[in-house]
């Protein structure tokens, strides 16, 4: 369905300008069509059966379940839910909620890196995803991502341009740093990817809960050229989950992790500074406050013209809700600069 102008791709990537690029679920959805979405089906039974005699663990569960039609989950709604507890929660009558709600917690982040792990094994457009990473490493062009998933991250360092020890917009050692001494080299990073919300490889040394010191996340990961996952010991060295942290409608849970104080500071910089901001997949949902918070304030300078959005619509319908979505947050934004064709698309448009 072409509902528009595509979003300009011609420019050469090395040109002066500072372009970033803003993803979302859409994107990984687009290149890895395995990936879950958002609301879907997380090992939903299974679920329901690990946390089965816990009352409260169980009555959460199943209130989100009857929210969707096929029973599938909002992940980020229910993460929320789980991490920002409610002040009932607390009461005399409540008993053991909270501990109920950490063990959910914890087993819907497992299931969550499950399915994503078992999207790596299936179709993946990989030329158009190393064609984006190398679009990004020509041209200097940072990312800021709200997915947890690390698809991006591998294609990146295919570039020999990108590494996750500085990458990150901080010092990620390996986490084989734990078992043995490791020589990183240079941790600078001529690109940054910046994970608001934290990812699939961050995971903090053992003892260290949240909130999480910045000393102590490693990535965590088989594609790094570290192989810290494939060897046992380091595992035990580790905190079994990643430092994931959903959209919240208060912004103290991402104040209070340090990591993500530092990510969002950088965000802030970059999206202050860039020539042009290109938002792929994004579906810049109401509930994420911070989110709106931070493009509003620091893209409030950038004219709009120099703001693009690739989405994907099936119908005219569809396509003028994404219109509207981005228009009430951002502003006044042409019709020409909503290219609503899918991510796919777009990228198999750009230079080579």
């Amino acid at each position: 369905m072409s509902t528009s102008s595509p979003a300009p791709v011609d420019a050469p990537a090395s040109d002066s300008r500072n372009r970033v690029f803003v993803t979302g679920a859409g994107f990984t959805r687009t290149l890895v069509p395995n990936a879950p979405l958002l609301i879907d089906d997380f090992g939903n039974d299974a679920l329901a059966d690990r946390v089965r005699g816990l009352p409260h663990a169980s009555r959460l569960l199943e209130w989100e379940r009857n929210r969707h039609v096929n029973g599938h989950i909002d992940i980020e709604r229910l993460m929320t839910r789980l991490e920002s507890l409610m002040p009932y929660d607390h009461a005399e009558f409540a008993d053991n909620a909270v501990n109920e709600y950490a063990l959910l917690l914890s087993e819907l982040k497992r299931s969550f890196l499950d399915r994503i792990r078992e999207a790596g094994k299936g179709e993946i457009h990989r030329n158009e995803l190393n064609k984006f990473a190398g679009y990004c490493a020509q041209g200097r062009s940072h990312c800021i991502t709200f997915n947890y998933d690390d698809f991006l991250d591998q294609a990146l360092v295919g570039t020999l341009h990108w590494g996750p020890f500085g990458g990150y917009g901080f010092h990620c050692p390996s986490s084989v740093s734990t078992v043995a001494l490791w020589d990183e080299g240079i941790s600078g990073s001529g690109l940054l990817l910046l994970k608001l919300h934290g990812s699939v490889n961050w995971r903090p040394k053992l003892g260290h809960t949240s909130p999480v010191p910045l000393n102590a996340i490693t990535h965590h990961d088989h594609w790094s050229g570290t192989d810290g996952a494939d060897l046992p010991d380091v595992g035990n060295h580790l905190e079994p989950q990643p430092v994931m942290v959903p959209p919240v409608l208060s912004k103290s849970s991402l104040v209070e992790q340090p990591i993500l104080r530092l990510v969002w500071s950088h965000a802030f910089t970059v999206l202050q500074s860039a020539h042009e901001v290109t938002f792929l997949g994004y579906s810049f949902p109401a509930t994420d406050i911070a989110a709106r918070t931070l493009f509003s304030e620091a893209l409030k300078d950038l004219p709009r013209e120099d703001i693009h959005v690739v989405n994907l619509a099936s119908d005219n319908s569809q396509a003028e809700n994404i219109r509207t979505t981005y228009r009430s947050a951002l502003g006044d934004i042409s019709e020409a600069q909503f290219h609503l064709n899918g991510a796919l698309d777009w990228i198999r448009r750009l230079p080579t």
